[in-house]
């Protein structure tokens, strides 16, 4: 309602204010709050002949390290990152991921803080 349009329009101008200040020239938007699964299925489909990667940042056992899994991957490639909020997603949250391409990945064995972790994926995607 009004209150997620509001925040909408904070988050909007907090993303303007911080391309103004490390001088960026695209500003990325900002979507309006749905829940994962309204997030999920508006996702293009997977297509197995354009590569594409799509990564959960996970705490659960047997996460495969992300380095390794953008290892293979073509520089032209796009790459998603779902990442959770404090504490992770839920596990029904998890697997309906899964059931939509998501693979579990893990950024080493500390635990990030929320913000952080999306961060840092960023970054080691990058600099592969």
């Amino acid at each position: 309602g009004e209150r997620a349009d509001k925040k909408q329009k904070h988050w909007q101008s907090v993303a303007v204010a911080a391309c103004e200040q490390c001088g960026g020239n695209r500003v990325p938007p900002v979507a309006p709050v749905q829940d994962i699964a309204a997030w999920l299925k508006a996702l293009p489909p997977v297509d197995p002949q354009a590569p594409a990667l799509r990564c959960l940042l996970s705490l659960a056992d047997g996460s495969m390290p992300l380095r390794s899994a953008l290892g293979n991957l073509p520089a032209t490639a796009p790459v998603y990152f779902l990442s959770g909020p404090e504490g992770g997603l839920s596990a029904a949250e998890e697997a309906l991921a899964a059931a939509h391409g998501f693979m579990p990945v893990t950024l080493g064995p500390r635990v990030l803080r929320a913000e952080t972790a999306a961060l840092a994926a960023l970054l080691l995607a990058l600099h592969l």
